[in-house]
């Protein structure tokens, strides 16, 4: 077998294997989920009688939670071929059909929420961000919310969510929206702090995650629709308040009680009426109780995600895919550290260590840049751990996960403080011998800190991968939507002086070693036209580079085969660049 050969076998053992999320349990009791399995993201249902059933015709671009009343669960698709102009649908589980919304006017869809009979989402055009509301096969707007904003739940009467409200590129608020009055209103329990993803619970109060009584950590915090009041949720059960979580992944109400998925360090735990439920070390993302039984998601880096249940102090598998033997042997260890960066500020890391190590290591860097790598499974990096890379993951300052005054170091700063933590991670790396070369890869603003990283440190990385990356600060402003153009405004605290200044495409000049980027063609979150005048300007300068457009692609992946391409050519690459 040839390497390339070889290569291609790894990629696609590991991205064809199916990962199974869950999205609740139906009308009958049966496990609703999503996969990439059979060849595009749909959905499925788990019927004890036929066994798995795919319900959903063609690509479903996000997957929403089984409606309220268990008949229905809503999902959006993509009509512009990866550009994520979409419009709204839902699989009728009474009848095992699909429905689709087709004459509604497609708009990049910010959340939803499907109560079995009307569908709640937030959606942005080129020129504006809304509230709408889908009743049988036609969509009314309802308010403009012109921020950053997205849905999180709806009972029928109530519509809520959080987004940038106030304009305070450090705030986020509550919204809540009343049918009865078509009214909007923004609550925040502190001007100035951060506040997300409401529900609402059958005493109709609001719960969601706010740091505005620690100006850090996330609490639950409870708001009464009637009395105008906010309080802090405490449970009798001591086992939340000693867990002392950072922010939560999940919470519903369910037959009264509060199923809360707690998290810190990368990890995650689910806690009931705040009593843990024990499930296995790694990340729990959801829950769903039927009976008895708490049906779950779980993943770590080992593991591929796949659905459990919780039966009688005892988990175990329900829907769990299992790797090819060689992959599963090539995992080393998983450790967790806090590396310091240069002003002291402590960057939490995970390192994957492979057990075929070939002398050089990959730092991954993540994308958002509110995002961050956890112990979850990652079709980034499973395939370079096989191939015998040690990884690197550095949860760089404007990572979620670690506290909002962390998540918040970034505003303001893109490409500063961020670059120098994983200039930090890659030389505390090459410092603790996990090898002798330092490469680097990410993907979407990973692969805009590769990009910079390659242009504004060119000694310390082999070489870098760039996948969807951001070349022109100015120029994607220019191209983006309504909600791009918020995002890119918080990013940078308004400061648009700094655009051109934190821009790739303004230092092409300055690239030493050799560079792959890998660019779907129809993004329109990191677009096309900024990468092709990058890649002219490294043409001008003489450059060594290798640029791989994935055609009828966008920045969100929903099929293994163009996931399959995107890793076989960042996988190749960094082969290449190690050599034997």
């Amino acid at each position: 077998m040839s390497n390339i050969s070889r290569i291609v076998k790894i990629v696609e053992d590991i991205i064809y294997t199916p990962t199974y999320t869950l999205l609740g349990i139906d009308y009958k009791g049966r496990v609703v989920y999503h996969t990439l399995e059979g060849g595009f993201n749909s959905i499925w249902v788990l019927d004890p009688s036929r066994g798995k059933i795919r319900l959903s015709e063609k690509t479903v671009h996000w997957p929403g939670e089984v409606s309220l009343n268990g008949t229905r669960v809503p999902f959006t698709r993509d009509v512009g071929a990866g550009r994520e102009t979409q419009v709204i649908g839902y699989i009728d589980l009474v009848n095992e059909k699909e429905f689709v919304l087709e004459n509604m006017e497609p708009v990049r869809i910010l959340g939803f929420f499907d109560t079995g009979s009307e569908i709640a989402f937030a959606g942005a055009s080129k020129e504006r961000i809304s509230l709408f509301l889908v009743k049988k096969d036609s969509v009314e707007e309802l308010a403009r919310l012109d921020s950053y904003a997205h849905v999180s739940f709806f009972d029928g009467k109530v519509i809520t969510g959080s987004g940038n409200l106030r304009k305070n590129p450090k705030s986020s608020e509550i919204f809540i929206y009343d049918l009865s009055s078509n009214e909007l209103k923004v609550v925040t329990p502190r001007e100035g702090s951060v506040n997300e993803s409401p529900i609402i619970t059958t005493s109709k109060k609001l719960v969601f995650e706010s740091n505005a009584y620690t100006g850090d950590a996330k609490e639950l915090v409870v708001y009464d629709l009637y009395r105008d009041r906010f309080e802090k949720l405490v449970f009798r059960e001591k086992d939340y308040s000693e867990y002392k979580p950072v922010e939560h992944l999940f919470y519903r109400e369910f037959n009264g009680k509060l199923y809360v998925i707690g998290k810190k360090d990368g990890r995650s735990k689910l806690f009931v009426d705040g009593r843990v439920i024990e499930t296995p070390a790694g990340t729990v993302l959801n829950a769903y109780p039927h009976g008895e039984l708490i049906y779950f998601t779980y993943t770590s880096l080992k593991k591929p995600t796949g659905i459990y249940v919780y039966d009688k102090g005892v988990s175990r598998e329900v829907l769990v895919s299992k790797l090819p033997a060689e992959v599963e042997e090539s995992f080393g260890d998983i450790e967790f550290v806090k590396i310091k960066s240069f002003d002291g500020v402590e960057v939490p890391t995970f390192i994957f260590k492979t057990r075929k190590p070939r002398g050089a290591f990959v730092v991954y860097v993540h994308g958002g840049p509110w995002w961050e790598t956890a112990d979850e499974w990652n079709t980034r990096i499973a395939p370079l751990v096989a191939l015998g890379f040690n990884i690197v993951a550095p949860n760089f300052r404007g990572s979620t996960g670690y506290g909002e005054r962390f998540r918040l170091m970034d505003i303001g700063d893109p490409g500063g403080g961020d670059l120098l933590d994983v200039e930090a991670a890659t030389k505390w790396a090459l410092e603790n011998k996990l090898g002798e070369k330092a490469l680097i890869w990410g993907y979407s603003y990973g692969g805009y800190m590769t990009l910079w990283a390659m242009f504004q440190r060119p000694d310390l990385y082999e070489c870098g991968v760039a996948g969807a990356p951001v070349a022109d600060w100015e120029e994607m402003y220019e191209l983006s939507d309504a909600v791009f153009k918020e995002f890119i405004n918080i990013l940078f605290d308004n400061k648009r002086e700094l655009w051109k200044q934190r821009s790739p495409s303004t230092y092409a000049s300055n690239l030493k070693k050799p560079l792959a980027i890998i660019q779907p063609q129809n993004d329109t979150r990191t677009p096309l036209k900024p990468v092709l005048n990058l890649v002219y300007k490294l043409m001008e300068s003489g450059k060594t580079f290798e640029l791989h457009v994935i055609p009828e692609a966008g920045h969100a992946i929903t099929t293994p085969d163009k996931l399959a391409i995107v890793m076989t050519h960042a996988s190749i690459f960094l082969d290449k660049c190690v050599g034997k």
